[in-house]
């Protein structure tokens, strides 16, 4: 585990973000993605996504410091599907409008300094469904799926049961931890963009009560995708942001 320990040339990170990057090396470069700033459409942007974009410009500024090789990206995951999914049934009422207005996110970046990209999930859940559909074509090439009648079953080694989506007349509807599972795949591709990094990690800041999805969307990325170069850091935070709670998984935890 790496000590974030200061320096005379380096201030030392506030204790919230040293916990998030606790296993971030500091004598390898290391390409690193942090996600913050989440919100809903149909609730716009609150709280939790100003603080957590804040936390999350605070995490990639101590980041990119551990070492002078290292590149740091950032992320804004919107949710324009409207699912809730705090258990294995997801609701989808109709869509709202597809505007976003971006300007208090825009503007919290623009004050520090850096640029992001915006993940929107219903882009997501249709990557998801065409990756799925594939594998339920070869099942013998993808072992940790199985289709129990309508139902498209991950074989988690956490969870009794996963629900990673439905067939619906010949078409996959993903459930939120396939979609989790997608934006990981999408995350981690863009980090091999830079092959000088020897090491990989997305730091993922997530509401509390989102912990179950993206647990099991963070254990299908792993053990489908994964490799030994990449670490997933979840972090877990109420709408202040001032005590989250981060937990590390690599693929040799499953």
């Amino acid at each position: 585990m790496t000590s974030l320990s200061p320096s005379r040339h380096r201030p030392a990170p506030s204790p919230r973000v040293a916990s998030l990057l606790e296993t971030v090396s500091t004598t390898s470069r290391s390409a690193v993605l942090v996600a913050g700033g989440y919100f809903d459409t149909a609730a716009g942007i609150g709280a939790f996504s100003l603080n957590s974009f804040a936390l999350a410009q605070e995490t990639g500024a101590v980041a990119r410091r551990l070492h002078r090789g290292n590149k740091v990206l950032y992320d804004v995951i919107v949710n324009d599907l409207g699912m809730s999914c705090s258990t294995d049934v997801c609701t989808l009422p109709a869509a709202g409008s597809a505007e976003t207005d971006l300007t208090p996110l825009n503007a919290s970046a623009a004050e520090a300094g850096i640029s992001f990209s915006v993940t929107r999930e219903r882009n997501l859940r249709n990557r998801a469904a065409r990756s799925m559909k594939r594998r339920l074509g070869e099942p013998g090439e993808h072992p940790l799926f199985a289709r129990e009648g309508d139902e498209i079953v991950f074989r988690s080694r956490q969870y009794a049961k996963v629900l990673a989506g439905v067939v619906k007349d010949d078409h996959v509807v993903p459930r939120c931890p396939l979609i989790v599972a997608e934006y990981f795949a999408r995350y981690f591709a863009r980090l091999r963009a830079f092959p000088d990094c020897a090491l990989r990690y997305v730091v993922d800041i997530n509401s509390l009560a989102d912990r179950d999805k993206v647990t099991k969307g963070a254990e299908i990325y792993l053990r489908t995708q994964g490799s030994p170069e990449e670490e997933i850091v979840l972090v877990f935070a109420d709408a202040t942001c001032a005590e989250p709670l981060a937990l590390t998984y690599t693929a040799y935890d499953f």
